[in-house]
């Protein structure tokens, strides 16, 4: 590996280990530019669907359909409209006292992390995958491009650019659920 390769390499891992320490450290909110707060109140109006997405495996001979799902309800705390989407089944019904954590839009609460205090379950994409998943992606990126691509043309460039900056939004959005997670735990 040549010195420049090297270099590159080298100032990527610096990012991403400062990159980690400042999420530690400070809110990730802040660079999302949205404000997470906390509501609680009695679920009312609860509205369940499952959204299916079907994604049809082309490479493979059988020609099989995998299927994913996201769970959405939507509901009213105190008056207050809330939607919450989650990859797994959440656990809200009706008239459970629950607290959540999100973001307040023009039209509802976006919610990221919930506490069912009726049933004491809390619930959230999990944040720690979705970190790893950004921090491997991220990786990934950086040595293939370093490792297998010897003189990088200006489409290979943007795809790093475009494959690597994916990885740090994954990573930071882990960081954002988890301090959406430590929002519901402290103390009020």
């Amino acid at each position: 590996m040549n010195i420049k390769k090297r270099f590159f390499l080298q100032m990527i891992l610096l990012i991403l280990v400062i990159g980690a320490a400042f999420m530690m450290t400070f809110k990730p909110s802040g660079l999302f530019g949205q404000k997470l707060s906390t509501q609680s109140g009695i679920v009312q109006g609860l509205n369940n669907t499952v959204e299916e997405h079907i994604v049809k495996d082309t490479q493979d001979v059988r020609k099989e359909i995998q299927k994913t799902y996201t769970y959405m309800a939507q509901f009213q705390l105190d008056g207050q409209p809330m939607v919450a989407k989650f990859k797994d089944p959440y656990q809200i019904n009706e008239g459970d006292y629950i607290q959540v954590s999100g973001v307040q839009t023009a039209e509802y609460f976006d919610v990221v992390a919930y506490r069912n205090d009726t049933l004491q379950y809390t619930g959230s994409t999990s944040w720690w995958a979705t970190a790893l998943a950004g921090l491997v992606f991220a990786c990934a990126t950086g040595f293939i491009y370093f490792q297998k691509i010897t003189i990088p043309k200006w489409y290979e460039n943007g795809f790093f650019l475009i494959f690597f900056g994916v990885g740090i939004f994954l990573i930071v959005r882990g960081f954002f659920i988890k301090e959406a997670l430590d929002l519901l735990n402290t103390p009020k």
